[in-house]
């Protein structure tokens, strides 16, 4: 079981580990599925959302500023838009 920060979770996501990736997308998955089930309305769609939303985090890591909010709050930013 990953007990590593959600920050290192995403370091490892944008320097390609895998594991890491992998536990972040269990860490987050729920959140970012049940967010994007509630705005579509659909389980496929939504379903394709969260992982789109996973492929932006690992495209634009470096933009993540731990400044203006948490790894959550970011990915569920990205989900929603």
């Amino acid at each position: 079981m990953w007990s590593v920060s959600d920050e290192a979770l995403l370091a490892g996501l944008a320097s390609g580990d895998e594991e890491a990736a992998a536990a972040m997308v269990r860490r987050f998955q729920g959140r970012i599925y049940g967010l994007a089930l509630m705005i579509v309305g659909d389980e496929r769609t939504a379903e394709d959302v969260a992982q789109e939303t996973f492929v932006k985090a690992w495209q634009h890591a470096d933009a993540y500023d731990s400044r203006r909010g948490r790894v959550p709050t970011w990915l569920l930013a990205i989900a929603r838009n």
